[in-house]
């Protein structure tokens, strides 16, 4: 059975052409926290944002996560999460799955187009497989929102989920995907994490519990509900008044309001950060 917590908070190469990342990634580098990017721009650092963790280089394999931003494109709800995961001595790449240009402008077509979102994100993990540095690494999938029925697909994947070590999964819209993952074949190996809110329309507590039991056929799966919680609850708003809206997830040309939880976004990047790292120590034994 998928474990669940309820914690409590208070309410408030030609590769490179795939997609114009490269534009987006001037237009973001106004808005990186203050850290160290990966230098060079062929393999990963060609198809997102590559942090790599400070201090020396480990005597073990490295590890690496895919942070697997929205198909609205990458944010800085990120950017807490990649401080947390690369604390913990593991690289990230943040990255998006459709075309977007310098003002985040893409392809709304290609954007609710899941088979082709899969293939940039296996393009993605291919890509790392070539890279000297990552050729051995452990794979986790970190997923927000509109991404989670890609990043399930991944882990699914009979050939590419034997690599992926674990996935985290945040508000992913979990009806729609339960009903991917009913179509999907094959279930996924790799622990799962689940992380949702109880006030969340786009990931109410019934749909949430049936995912994971779903995925808990074939795969760990830990189920965390947080109480007063909506969706996206680690998206910051940049004024004091606004009501930030995004995709809803499985339910094409819906849009779902966000309430931002600060001590959420806090606990979650924590959480997955301590996730990602267990399953890798898991790995490695």
């Amino acid at each position: 059975m998928p474990g669940t917590l309820v914690p409590r908070l208070s309410p408030r190469p030609i590769r490179r052409t795939a997609w114009a990342i490269v534009g987006a990634m001037l237009a973001l580098a106004l808005l990186l926290p203050e850290r160290g990017l990966a230098a060079g721009s062929d393999g990963p650092d060609a198809v997102g944002l590559l942090w790599l963790p400070d201090g020396e280089a480990p005597s073990v394999p490295p590890a690496v996560v895919i942070a697997v931003h929205e198909l609205t494109g990458i944010d800085p709800r990120g950017w807490r999460y990649g401080e947390q995961i690369t604390a913990a001595g593991i690289a990230v790449l943040h990255v998006e799955l459709r075309d977007v240009s310098a003002d985040n402008a893409g392809s709304a077509a290609v954007a609710d187009d899941a088979a082709a979102a899969l293939a940039r994100l296996l393009l993605v993990i291919d890509i790392l497989a070539e890279d000297p540095r990552f050729a051995n690494a452990g794979l986790g999938l970190l997923a927000f929102g509109t991404a989670g029925e890609a990043a399930m697909l991944a882990a699914a994947d009979p050939v590419y989920g034997g690599r992926i070590a674990a996935l985290v999964l945040l508000y992913p819209g979990c009806a729609g995907l339960d009903a991917a993952a009913a179509t999907a074949g094959g279930g996924l190996r790799s622990p799962v994490l689940l992380l949702h809110g109880d006030a969340d329309p786009a990931n109410s507590p019934a749909d949430c519990s049936g995912l994971a039991a779903r995925l808990a056929h074939t795969a760990p799966v830990r189920r965390v509900q947080y109480a007063g919680a909506s969706y996206a609850w680690d998206w910051a708003p940049s004024g004091l008044h606004e009501v930030p809206e995004l995709p809803w997830p499985g339910q094409p040309g819906l849009r779902v309001a966000v309430r931002h939880s600060p001590e959420g976004a806090a606990l979650s990047a924590t959480r997955a950060a301590s996730f990602f790292a267990a399953a890798f120590a898991a790995r490695q034994r």
